[in-house]
C-alpha cells in the first residue's frame, strides 16, 4: 500500500511539474517574442484605445453615414475582458504584447488549477485529475494565446472551470445559491459573451444531474434554478443585449428549417465534444485544410468520421462510470446535449455558426476527466496504448505549434504596441508612421484598413476597419460609407485586390468616383489615396 501511495504522488507531482513546467516555458518565450492577435481582440483594443474618457466599454469611431463625423457607442460584440484586463497593464506602463502575456499566463494557469479542482470536485482521485491537467497543458488549444492572443477564449479557459466547481458544490440549490451563481454568471460573461449561455445550460445541468425527477425536493431545486436562469436572463438583457447590436441581433427566425444542414451540424458537435479537449479537429484541419495542400473544404467530414470512435467513447465512459459517478454523468450529458442543441437552434435560426471545436470546448474539457479516469482504470493494456497514442500525437502537435507560431512570429513586424503584425508587413508600417503625423491636418485625415490590428498603428488621424478577408464581396458592397474628408486612405492587401474585394471596399465610398483614387504599391499592400474631399 506505502508504494502504491508514493506511485501516485510520484504521479501527482510529475504532472504538475508538467503542467506549470510548459506554461511557465510559453510565457518566457512569449514574453520574448510577443504575441499576435486574432481580429476579434484587435476590435476590442481599437475600441478601448478610442474610449478614453468615455464610460466603460463604450468606444468612439468613424460615422459610416458621414466619414466626416465620429460617433460613439457601447461595444457590444464583445464583453470588456479580453481588452479591458491588458488594457490596465498597458495603462500602468507595459506595452501591450507583454501585458497580453501576463494576462494569457495568469488566466492558463487558473484554468489549469481550476480544471484540476473541478475534477476533484467530480470525486475523481487526484491522480486522474493531475494527469488530465497535465494532458491539458500540453494541447494545441492551451499553448494557442501565448502566440495568438485569442481574448475570451483564454478568459473562459480561466473562469469556466471555477464556475462549475461553484455549480457543482451548489447543486442542491438552496436559495442562498441564488446570488453566488449570479456573481459567477458575471464573471463569465465578463471573461466572454457565451459565458452566458454556459452559466445558464450549467445550472439547468445541476438541477437535473441528482437523477431524482419528481417530488417536493425535485421541484424545490427547478423553481430555484429557474428563478436563478430568469435573473441571469434579466441581467444579461437589460446590461447588454438592450445596449446595443450582439453577434445574436442579426438572428432571425425562418420560415423553413435546412435539415440536411441541421443533421451536419449535429455530427459536428457530436464530434466537437469527442475531439475539443485534446484540439483532435485541429490537428485534422492541419492535415487537410492546409493552404498549400488542401484535400477537403470542409471539416464536417472529419468530424462525421469522428462520430463512432465518439460514440463508442461516450458508452465506454458510461459502462465505466454508471456506479460510483452517476450523477457526474448525467451533469456532463445534459450539459453536452443542451450546449450542443442551443448551437443547433441557433443555426436552425439562419444564423451562421462555425463549425468550429472550440464553441464546445468546456463541455469537452468536462468530459475528459472521466476519460482519463475510465481509461486510467481499465485493466487492458491494448486500450492505455491506444489512449498514450493518441495524448502522444495531440502533445506533439500542440508544443510544435508554439514553436512554429513562435519562429513564425520572429519574421514578422513588431507594433509600437508591442505585439507581432502577422497581416502588416515592415513597410507598410513605416508608411503608416509617416502619414500618421500630430498636428492640426490629423483630424483631417482618414485610413481605412481591411484589419482592425493594423489601424491600432495609427495613433493620432482618424481610422475605420473592416474585416475584408472574411468578408464576401456582397457583404462589401452592402457596407456603404458617405460622405468626404480632406484627406482619404484605403489599405488593402494585394490578395484582395486580386480577387475582387479590393474594388468593393473602394466601391463601398459611394461619395468618391472611381476616378479620384490614386494608388502606390507598399510591400505586400496597395494603398489607395483621394484628396477629392478638399478640393
Amino acid at each position: 500500500m506505502t508504494t502504491a501511495r508514493s506511485k501516485g504522488g510520484s504521479t501527482v507531482v510529475a504532472c504538475t511539474c508538467i503542467a506549470f513546467g510548459i506554461t511557465l516555458i510559453y510565457a518566457i518565450v512569449g514574453g520574448i517574442i510577443r504575441p499576435a492577435m486574432f481580429s476579434d481582440s484587435a476590435w476590442g483594443f481599437l475600441g478601448w484605445h478610442s474610449g478614453t474618457g468615455l464610460p466603460l466599454n463604450f468606444s468612439a469611431g468613424v460615422d459610416s453615414g458621414n466619414i466626416a463625423r465620429d460617433t460613439m457607442g457601447f461595444m457590444g460584440w464583445w464583453t470588456p475582458g479580453q481588452h479591458v484586463l491588458p488594457g490596465f497593464l498597458e495603462a500602468m506602463g507595459l506595452d501591450l504584447g507583454l501585458a497580453i502575456i501576463v494576462v494569457v499566463t495568469v488566466f492558463s494557469g487558473l484554468g489549469l488549477l481550476g480544471w484540476f479542482t473541478l475534477y476533484r470536485a467530480f470525486g475523481f482521485p487526484v491522480e486522474t485529475s493531475a494527469t488530465a491537467m497535465a494532458i491539458i497543458a500540453c494541447t494545441h488549444h492551451f499553448a494557442l494565446p501565448f502566440t495568438n492572443y485569442n481574448g475570451g477564449e483564454v478568459l473562459m479557459f480561466g473562469t469556466a472551470p471555477w464556475f462549475l466547481v461553484l455549480v457543482w458544490r451548489l447543486r442542491e440549490l438552496r436559495w442562498t445559491a441564488v446570488l453566488p451563481l449570479l456573481a459567477g454568471a458575471v464573471v463569465l460573461v465578463f471573461a466572454k459573451l457565451s459565458g452566458f449561455l454556459l452559466s445558464v445550460i450549467a445550472v439547468g445541468a445541476a438541477a437535473g444531474s441528482s437523477g431524482r425527477w419528481f417530488g417536493r425536493e425535485t421541484m424545490r431545486r427547478a423553481l430555484v434554478a429557474g428563478t436563478t436562469i430568469l435573473l441571469m436572463g434579466a441581467l444579461f438583457y437589460f446590461l447588454w443585449l438592450s445596449r446595443s447590436r450582439t453577434p445574436v441581433s442579426t438572428v432571425s427566425l425562418q420560415s423553413g428549417v435546412d435539415l440536411p444542414e441541421l443533421l451536419r451540424f449535429a455530427a459536428f458537435a457530436v464530434g466537437a465534444v469527442w475531439s475539443a479537449a485534446l484540439s483532435l479537429g485541429q490537428i485534422a484541419d492541419f492535415l487537410v485544410r492546409h493552404p498549400g495542400r488542401p484535400l477537403l473544404d470542409s471539416l464536417l467530414t472529419v468530424h462525421c468520421a469522428f462520430l463512432p470512435l465518439a460514440v463508442a467513447t461516450f458508452a465506454f465512459v458510461w459502462w465505466q462510470l454508471r456506479r460510483e459517478h452517476a450523477d457526474y454523468l448525467r451533469f456532463v450529458a445534459l450539459l453536452a446535449v443542451v450546449m450542443a442543441g442551443m448551437l443547433a437552434l441557433t443555426v436552425a435560426t439562419g444564423a451562421k455558426v462555425s463549425t468550429d471545436e472550440r464553441h464546445l470546448r468546456v463541455v469537452s474539457l468536462v468530459l475528459l476527466g472521466g476519460i482519463v479516469h475510465s481509461v486510467l482504470g481499465w485493466p487492458g493494456l491494448w486500450l492505455r496504448s491506444a489512449f498514450a497514442a493518441v495524448l502522444v500525437v495531440a502533445g506533439i502537435f500542440g508544443v510544435s505549434s508554439l514553436a512554429w507560431h513562435s519562429a513564425t512570429s520572429l519574421k514578422r513586424p513588431l507594433s509600437d504596441h508591442g505585439f507581432r503584425h502577422w497581416i502588416a508587413d515592415a513597410p507598410l508600417l513605416d508608411f503608416i508612421h509617416k502619414i500618421d503625423v500630430a498636428g492640426p491636418d490629423a483630424a483631417s485625415t482618414l485610413i481605412m484598413f481591411t484589419a482592425p490590428e493594423i489601424a491600432m498603428e495609427a495613433r493620432n488621424v482618424r481610422v475605420m476597419s473592416d474585416v475584408a478577408d472574411f468578408q464576401t464581396i456582397e457583404e462589401l458592397d452592402r457596407d456603404s460609407k458617405r460622405g468626404k474628408v480632406p484627406r482619404l486612405y484605403v489599405v488593402v492587401q494585394k490578395k484582395l485586390v486580386d480577387n475582387g474585394k479590393g474594388a468593393a471596399v473602394l466601391r463601398s465610398f459611394v461619395d468618391y468616383p472611381a476616378a479620384s483614387w490614386q494608388e502606390m504599391p507598399v510591400g505586400e499592400f496597395v494603398v489607395y489615396f483621394s484628396e477629392f474631399g478638399a478640393r
